[in-house]
């Protein structure tokens, strides 16, 4: 199912059982805790890093505060008494705010309340909730019109949501915030409404590509081979061992100039800062010495940092120094693993969860129950003897014994009773009795909030300087880097920081194909496999695309760049390749059999990640952006995003500052090619959305407003500018998703699956763009739409004579 099936699925299980509840009974805390943070997270897909609660601006405090890349909504609770009815015959979901709160004072006090608090902080939406009614309007609007007379989006019962969930979902999910559909809804006759796009005559649009029985196949024991093998029992250590690599010399597939990754983590540090020492976890000599002897010298009275992006392998690296690098250290070791990530634990408190895991592992792994009775008298052996002795049960032992054991057990209860107390006096005395060393690896940290990441290091800093233990926290060179300032965490202690640089990923596919080759050869054997499933198939298809990496350098281009050098993402092209309704993998296998080779051309692999699982492109559901979208009612539009990157590829070439550009200069150069504020604006918040640039600041939310900030190009962005942009496999599936303003080009683009229709609508679309470049007058430095125009008519003419050449 998609996302958005799946919200409505929840949303209608949330109300069967909000029907239930004692509404009166709910007060604001409870209404948060039962009603809103579900529908936020469950039903509108907001993820929890997009979400704060009890934000502070000038001593006041909001509920919530939705982000996408800058704060962008601010959501005021309010009890589920708290309720509104709308006027007789008044129905519809967008009403006039007045009307709303005309007779309702509590209603009113809110919608004035959550109003202030966007106008301070100039944030653009806010929204008033009990739980089961919303309304929701524009607190910062830019026309003349002030926000109270205005109207508002209403949402008076759950049934209601449920019945108009597509409005529901468009105006307050974040796919929705990210498209502004809210803010184009109520502003209405201010801005004209955008032509539409092709998507929006196809019904069911964009569907979902079923796969024939070959590519059902593949596509399940595809996941078995790729995924599956990583939490396989009694594989982990020689998965480890082969699949493994090093931080070692730079990707030659990256599009960013090797000066810039070089420096990837600089930004972390500012010239001065004696707070922290920065070293590279391992390299392909080898793992630090200072990370070694720490655990020689046995106990670290601070944590141990473990810096490194999403998908680098923190969670990798863990498993690695257990399990192959340091096996002798932990042999010796009671070693605990925190996935804070982790579904089970993932709503709970980070203190209570970190706690309870220890507890769990304790038992689990090592078989200590520290709430069995001979280990908790052992150890409180010494308070035990001396309670024994107190005036309150010494006597009591002589005229009354059973009741002298009671108190025993009442002394020993209350011991247990304070977990934490508990736990860390049973880790004393694990490591007194059994000389056992205690090292904690809390990971995935970075998954949790921003509260929740700076907590968890405050635990971990409690952990190492009072707890028998050694404690490592795997954190993002991002949050690294903002609670490393005044107000954050991190200030006020001097950490030690390891950095986790990403290795070759090029070296990493190679190494797990390899290692799936075996699996598929039947020289390593899974466990959960039926014994019956023939990997045969697979393993032709696998080795031909390991031949394929060798012979075109494309494909490995692509995968570097398009998963932004993130591991975890790279693996998952890879592993979707294989399995993907939109590449005919019966017909490469059969070539296979009868040849003996087949090279994957890049345009195969491209098509399994710009549609995914759809029929048609969804910007929602790709890793590929549409470059030519439009936010605003003006043809230049679909260049603007298009101009921005070559303007940061231009940096990212000559490697100026870095690759970085001002928020400053970016306005400067983009308005001074025709762009007027609110488009870029506009703009840059799409990029940063779309993972199409980082900055120097990384983890702060995206301020438009701080002309300082800096910003460059990704190797996303850079591949989409230079390799994507100008071929058809990309603008034939970008169509569908585009909007088109002349309507006689409009009228012919249809909706089209013939190769020749569609290399047809690719060149009518292409003629479209160049008439829209002529009417902008944009005047670029860097970016020039007619050579793009002339390299993708090239891309179709030729793609046409081979149509024609094979008929």
């Amino acid at each position: 199912m998609s996302k958005y099936e799946i919200c409505r699925k929840k949303l209608e299980e949330l109300n069967s059982e909000f029907l239930n509840i004692d509404k009166p009974l709910l007060n604001e805390a409870n209404t948060r805790f039962k009603l809103i943070d579900s529908i936020l997270t469950e039903c509108l897909a907001w993820g929890t890093n997009n979400i704060s609660c009890e934000d502070s601006y000038q001593g006041k405090y909001s509920d919530y505060t939705l982000s996408l890349f800058r704060s962008v909504c601010v959501l005021e609770a309010k009890k589920t008494g708290n309720y509104f009815e709308l006027p007789a015959g008044k129905q519809n979901l967008y009403q006039p705010i007045k009307s709303i709160y005309k007779d309702n004072s509590n209603i009113k006090a809110a919608i004035d309340q959550v109003k202030g608090y966007c106008q301070d902080r100039s944030i653009p939406i806010a929204i008033v909730s009990n739980g089961w009614q919303f309304i929701a309007f524009i607190a910062n609007r830019t026309d003349s019109i002030p926000s109270l007379e205005g109207n508002a989006f209403v949402i008076p019962s759950l049934s209601t949501a449920i019945t108009e969930f597509k409005e529901f979902w468009n105006c307050l999910s974040k796919p929705g915030f990210e498209e502004e559909y809210l803010i184009k809804k109520l502003i209405g006759n201010t801005e004209q409404e955008l032509p539409p796009k092709l998507s929006s005559t196809i019904y069911g649009y964009p569907g979902i590509k079923n796969r024939n029985p070959f590519q059902t196949e593949l596509e399940i024991i595809s996941d078995l081979v790729f995924e599956d093998v990583i939490r396989e029992e009694g594989l982990e250590k020689d998965f480890l061992e082969n699949c493994y690599c090093k931080s070692g010399a730079l990707s030659s597939y990256s599009l960013v100039s090797k000066a810039i990754l070089s420096t990837r983590y600089n930004f972390l540090f500012e010239v001065g800062d004696r707070k922290a020492t920065l070293q590279q976890v391992a390299s392909k000599k080898g793992v630090s010495q200072d990370l070694i002897e720490l655990f020689a010298n046995s106990l670290s009275k601070r944590p141990v940092l473990l810096v490194g992006d999403v998908g680098v392998g923190k969670s990798t690296f863990i498993d690695y120094l257990r399990l192959v690098e340091a096996p002798k250290v932990f042999e010796k070791a009671l070693s605990f693993k925190v996935d804070l990530g982790s579904r089970a634990i993932v709503t709970l408190d980070v203190r209570i969860a970190i706690i309870d895991v220890l507890k769990g592992q304790l038992l689990s792994d090592y078989g200590i129950n520290i709430e069995e009775d001979d280990f908790v008298r052992h150890c409180y052996h010494v308070d035990l003897e001396n309670f024994k002795k107190s005036v309150k049960v010494k006597r009591l032992y002589e005229v009354n014994p059973d009741k002298a054991i009671e108190k025993e057990i009442e002394f020993l209860s209350n011991k247990i009773e304070n977990e934490i107390e508990h736990l860390k006096q049973a880790l004393l005395h694990i490591c007194k009795n059994h000389k056992k060393q205690v090292i904690v690896f809390i990971d995935n940290c970075d998954q949790r909030s921003d509260q929740d990441q700076e907590t968890a290091f405050l635990v971990s800093q409690e952990f190492a300087s009072d707890w028998p233990m050694i404690v490592f926290i795997s954190i993002r060179p991002e949050t690294y880097h903002r609670t490393k300032k005044e107000s954050g965490a991190l200030s006020g202690y001097h950490t030690k920081a390891f950095t986790i640089p990403p290795p070759r990923l090029d070296e990493v596919i190679q190494r797990r194909l390899e290692f799936a080759l075996r699996i598929t050869s039947g020289d390593i054997a899974l466990s959960k496999l039926d014994t019956s499933t023939s990997f045969s198939k697979l393993h032709v298809l696998i080795g031909m695309f390991e031949d394929s990496l060798h012979k075109n350098n494309g494909l490995l281009t692509f995968l570097n760049n398009v998963s932004n050098e993130n591991i975890r993402k790279a693996i998952e092209l890879v592993k979707k390749f294989f399995g993907s309704g939109h590449v005919d993998m019966e017909k490469i296998y059969d070539i296979c059999t009868k040849t003996g080779y087949y090279t994957v051309p890049v345009h195969e692999l491209l098509r399994s990640v710009i549609f995914s699982d759809n029929i048609h492109y969804s910007s929602s559901n790709s890793e590929i952006v549409n470059l030519f979208e439009v936010r605003y009612h003006n043809p230049n539009e679909h260049f603007i995003t298009l101009a921005l990157i070559s303007l940061l590829d231009d940096y990212s070439k000559n490697s100026r500052n870095n690759g970085f550009v001002t928020i400053k200069e970016v306005f400067s150069y983009m308005q001074g090619v025709g762009f007027n504020p609110n488009q870029i604006d506009s703009l840059l918040n799409f990029a940063y959305s779309k993972n199409l640039f980082e900055t120097s600041q990384k983890g702060d939310k995206l301020s438009i407003q701080n002309n300082e900030l800096n910003i460059r190009a990704t190797n996303l962005a850079i591949y989409h500018l230079r390799f994507l942009s100008n071929t058809f496999t990309y603008v034939d599936a970008m169509v569908v998703d585009t909007p088109i303003f002349d309507s006689d080009d409009r009228n012919k683009i249809q909706n089209i699956m013939q190769i020749k229709s569609r290399l047809e609508r690719a060149a009518i679309f292409r003629e479209y763009l160049d008439k829209q470049w002529e009417v902008s007058n944009l005047r670029t430095n860097y970016f020039n739409w007619p050579n793009f125009s002339n390299e993708l008519k090239n891309d179709i003419d030729k793609i046409d004579g081979k149509i024609h050449k094979n008929e």
